[in-house]
């Protein structure tokens, strides 16, 4: 092996990892909070200044656009002053642009005939031509002044208003935007609108202004007008051209769309929004003298430029230094534990059995040291500890040998062959003993003698040894006494007095004993002290038993017996207290209501499958604590003794066979000497049944046969209709809703729904293109 092999499988390489994974830990954190704390400061700031420009060049446009409004206030009232020189006007048009060098035209647009010698049109108009001023009559019929929207539009608002942007070919020629103040004067005790005072304001100077306007790389500034419409833009071609809602139904971009209602609603604010595929930020803010909106636009990317760049940088430092401290930190560490491999070595050779090994010398006061004198130390007690260790192990063999010896001859006496009875087809059995130790105390028996199952199920007090031997000996006194003895009772008090005999240890047993008699199903039982059995018939339910004193306490102890009918199916679940006792970590009892709940639950089709069943659930429930206490499990399912039966009948598809099919049932139910009303009720499944058969799998072929088979197996008696016609699966179709009326209800349904309501079980199958429908009825 290499030496830098031996370097990376050693412990100085796995130090100088751990140092360095918290290295590079800590300054991954540290890098990690740097970052976002830095984007975080950074957006705060790009966005501050976004709003802090934005407002800027909002106060610096309210500095242009505010003048305008207040001179146009005060020509309002020099033009009420003059309403009766009409000739004067144009001269004050040309005084207005004269004076101030902001405006490039202005126009005192008079309603239709306000002055009778003046005619339909008088507005006199004057404008900026280069250095010098023009003046115009603005209307005409190619400029009929009274439609534009610089005049209807505060003329029907009364009040003053900022124009949409235009170009105005009759009047300045020039794109430009005007400011619109209505003039009153008194008539009649009433101010009426007698002109409009105009102030054409041109957009070069709004342009330059908001083109000047840039945010980190790429970002721009845009203005729009009070409709959307795009006033400035670094795209030209959107100028004048497109609102920001056709521009926003051009891209597909919905969040545009509602950016701009937000923008008409005089809102402000930052939104986020994807525009050419990038993300980008935009603050936006109305303009409060002309509701327009001036919106500042930058991608979000460009925010973290310079963040990157940095955070790149110290990536590199790191890396490098991080490269530093590993060179630095794997030579220290080395030097260090140098001596740790001379310490391996002599391990090694103690571990080969020379105890003797001379140890490396020591000459620091610190781990090494210690570690020196705790190897010599156990130089010193190895021998002697090996030796005990020899000694014990090899006691502790031979009990362990013993033990398994006697778990054999234990388990040995214990029928585990199943079925125990083959040519008995009255009855199914299995049981399980699971003990929690070598050897246990729990046990159960059974053999049958003249016609009778007996068996018996047991717990012995304590575990281990005297448990097992006791239980020996109760096993077999069971099969000795058995025979002597005809009833449940003196059989048990049989055993009560042989265990009682010479009990000095006070030992006892709970057993329960039954005796079953396998023609009739009479079930003949005493239970002395032991958990009441399972009796599963169509509900599970806690046998009924006088508890009686458990065995060996008591000799002159008079025993009670019981006893009880079982049909046939019924089955018997005996068990020990391991079972309903079993703890999981947090010692919560499996318990008797959990077992009830579990085999009310549950169906098992054999006593194997319960049993197995329930020890899966116990296991489950117990998950890893270990097991406190022998688990035994006896299960015996009483089949009954009656003949079998079976009998078929073939029909033709055709509806004059059911009164065939009704003397078929009533022939059934004379032969299993059935009830009038469960043979009507049979009658009414099997016409239900036939009748769909005739129906729907032979809707057109008249002459074929269906089969109408039944048989009895227990207590089920079992129907099957076969025929070969189309496939058709009643048992699909969905309950009808009884609830509605007869109009209302969907035809069809209630055929199948009867069925299920007599029968216990409706199922249905096709194989080989046979038709094959099974309805099973527990009689």
């Amino acid at each position: 092996m290499s030496i830098v092999n031996k370097f990376k499988q050693s412990l100085s390489a796995r130090i100088v990892t751990y140092v360095l994974t918290l290295c590079i830990l800590l300054f991954v954190l540290s890098l990690s909070g740097f970052y976002f704390f830095s984007k975080h400061r950074i957006e705060e700031m790009t966005y501050r200044n976004a709003e802090i420009l934005t407002e800027n060049t909002v106060m610096q446009t309210e500095a242009i656009l505010a003048p305008i409004m207040k001179i146009a206030d005060n020509y309002k009232w020099m033009i009420t002053r003059m309403i009766n020189h009409p000739d004067t006007f144009m001269d004050l048009t040309r005084q207005i642009v004269a004076q101030n060098p902001e405006i490039i035209g202005s126009a005192i647009a008079f309603t239709p005939n306000y002055f009778k010698d003046k005619g339909l049109y008088f507005s006199p108009y004057s404008y900026r031509d280069g250095d010098s001023i023009r003046s115009i009559q603005l209307g005409n019929e190619n400029y009929e002044y009274f439609v534009m929207d610089w005049y209807q539009i505060p003329m029907s608002i009364q009040q003053p208003y900022w124009s949409e942007p235009y170009y105005d070919e009759g009047g300045g020629n020039a794109l430009m935007t005007t400011y619109s103040v209505p003039v009153y004067l008194d008539s009649n005790g009433k101010e009426i609108i007698v002109a409009i005072l105009t102030m054409d304001l041109p957009l070069d100077r709004f342009t330059e202004m908001v083109s000047s306007l840039k945010i980190l790389e790429t970002g721009y500034a845009s203005v729009l007008s009070r409709n959307g419409t795009f006033v400035t833009h670094p795209n030209k071609e959107l100028i004048m051209n497109q609102t920001i809602f056709s521009y926003a139904k051009e891209k597909n971009n919905p969040e545009l769309r509602e950016i701009g209602r937000d923008m008409q609603r005089n809102k402000s604010g930052f939104v986020s929004s994807t525009l050419d595929g990038i993300e980008r930020v935009m603050y936006y803010a109305p303009l409060p003298s002309s509701n327009w909106t001036l919106a500042v636009l930058f991608p979000k990317s460009e925010m973290y430029l310079p963040l990157r760049s940095i955070s790149i940088i110290l990536l590199i430092v790191i890396i490098i230094g991080l490269g530093l401290l590993t060179v630095i930190i794997a030579r220290i560490i080395t030097r260090q534990l140098s001596p740790l491999h001379h310490f391996a070595t002599s391990a090694r050779d103690v571990a080969k059995g020379n105890f003797n090994i001379i140890l490396p010398d020591i000459h620091t006061q610190d781990e090494m040291r210690e570690l020196h004198d705790a190897f010599e130390y156990m130089q010193h007690n190895l021998v002697h500890y090996i030796q005990t260790l020899k000694d014990t192990t090899s006691a502790k063999e031979k009990i362990e040998s013993e033990l398994r010896i006697a778990r054999e001859i234990q388990m040995g006496m214990i029928p585990k062959t199943f079925p125990p009875f083959p040519s008995r087809k009255e009855i199914e059995q299995f049981a399980v003993l699971i003990p929690a130790k070598e050897v246990g105390g729990d046990l159960y028996d059974y053999f049958i003698h003249e016609e009778k199952l007996y068996f018996i199920i047991g717990d012995v007090s304590g575990k281990g040894i005297p448990a097992s031997l006791l239980m020996a000996v109760t096993r077999s006194l069971f099969r000795t006494v058995s025979l002597h003895y005809n009833t449940a009772a003196e059989i048990m008090a049989g055993l009560n007095r042989s265990l009682s005999e010479n009990n000095e240890s006070n030992m006892f047993v709970t057993l329960f004993l039954g005796l079953l008699d396998l023609r009739t199903g009479m079930l003949e039982y005493c239970n002395a002290g032991h958990n009441p059995p399972l009796l599963i018939e169509k509900t599970s339910s806690y046998f009924s038993v006088i508890p009686n004193l458990p065995l060996g306490l008591y000799e002159d102890f008079e025993f009670k017996q019981q006893s009880y009918q079982l049909n046939a199916g019924s089955t018997l679940f005996l068990y020990t207290d391991g079972i309903t006792e079993a703890e999981n970590g947090e010692q919560v009892l499996y318990g008797e209501e959990r077992l009830l709940a579990f085999l009310s639950e549950k169906e098992f089709a054999t006593p194997q499958l319960l049993i197995e069943g329930v020890l899966e659930d116990v296991t489950h429930h117990v998950a890893h604590a270990p097991q406190s206490d022998d688990m035994t499990m006896l299960a015996i399912t009483f089949v009954g003794g009656q003949e079998k039966y079976e009998k078929s009948i073939t029909l033709i598809n055709e509806i004059q066979q059911i009164p065939i099919l009704y003397e078929f049932i009533e022939g059934v139910g004379h032969d299993l000497g059935l009830e009038d009303a469960l043979v009507l009720k049979l009658n009414l499944a099997l016409e239900e049944a036939v009748s769909n058969v005739i129906l729907y799998a032979y809707p057109k072929e008249p002459g074929k046969k269906i089969v109408v088979s039944v048989s009895l197996k227990g207590s089920d008696l079992i129907f099957t209709v076969t025929d070969s016609g189309i496939p058709f699966d009643p048992t699909l179709s969905e309950n009808p809703n009884l609830e509605l009326s007869a109009e209302e209800r969907p035809i069809g349904g209630l055929g199948i729904y009867l069925i299920k309501q007599i029968m216990n079980e409706v199922t249905y199958s096709r194989i080989h293109d046979i038709n094959i429908f099974t309805m099973k009825k527990k009689i």
